[in-house]
């Protein structure tokens, strides 16, 4: 195993994906409490048209603030780590839970610490998950940006680029697009890669002694 190289791509796209799970939730955080967001109110009003009434205000239900599935920062981070997606289902704030979502909220329900769990979660799934895509590479090719996870990774970079500026951040679904699709390539590496040593190994049980 190359644990140099495993824990080089390991190390970026924590940050990354870090960084670009903030980005994303940082409008939601403004009105997320300590407290249960359903339960609590984030928003008492006390008007003297109502008495003595209070209303509980959810920026969620009330249409404040909206999951944005289709989000460059959630497209990049997202694509960058498609295995850890299709197991967890990633993760959008306020009114559409991932799997990992669904488990954390059923015991510490729309909280500062259930966000902030489900992150680290996904962090840590992450860096496992580039610790063995980098650290076992399934080719070697000529050139090194023609590895998966170095392809990978540079798609992933570029896409934040696109992403910071304001005039191209709807252009940064490209490179994220274009690692979705270098994702399936690895996955197709992967399967022949197996197929390829069960049979050999196959082969070398059946291959008469000499």
């Amino acid at each position: 195993m190359n644990w140099r190289r495993g824990l080089f791509l390991a190390a970026i796209h924590l940050v990354v994906a870090g960084t670009l799970l903030a980005w994303n939730e940082s409008e939601y955080w403004r009105y997320l409490r300590s407290e249960n967001l359903q339960d609590s109110p984030v928003h008492l009003v006390s008007a003297a048209f109502q008495g003595d009434q209070t209303f509980s205000f959810r920026p969620c239900d009330e249409g404040v603030f909206v999951d944005s599935w289709y989000s460059p920062q959630w497209r990049i981070s997202a694509f960058a780590n498609l295995p850890v997606s299709l197991i967890t289902g990633w993760h959008t704030p306020c009114t559409t839970p991932s799997f990992l979502g669904s488990i954390i909220e059923s015991r510490f329900h729309r909280t500062r610490i259930s966000e902030v769990l489900n992150i680290v979660i996904l962090c840590i799934l992450v860096s496992v998950e580039w610790l063995l895509v980098g650290g076992f590479p399934l080719i070697r090719p000529r050139f090194w940006w023609l590895e998966p996870g170095a392809f990978i990774t540079m798609c992933t970079l570029a896409g934040i680029v696109l992403a910071v500026i304001p005039y191209t951040a709807s252009v940064s679904v490209v490179p994220a697009s274009v690692a979705e699709l270098a994702w399936l390539y690895w996955f197709g590496l992967l399967l022949w890669t197996t197929l390829r040593s069960a049979w050999r190994l196959v082969r070398r049980r059946n291959s008469p002694a000499i």
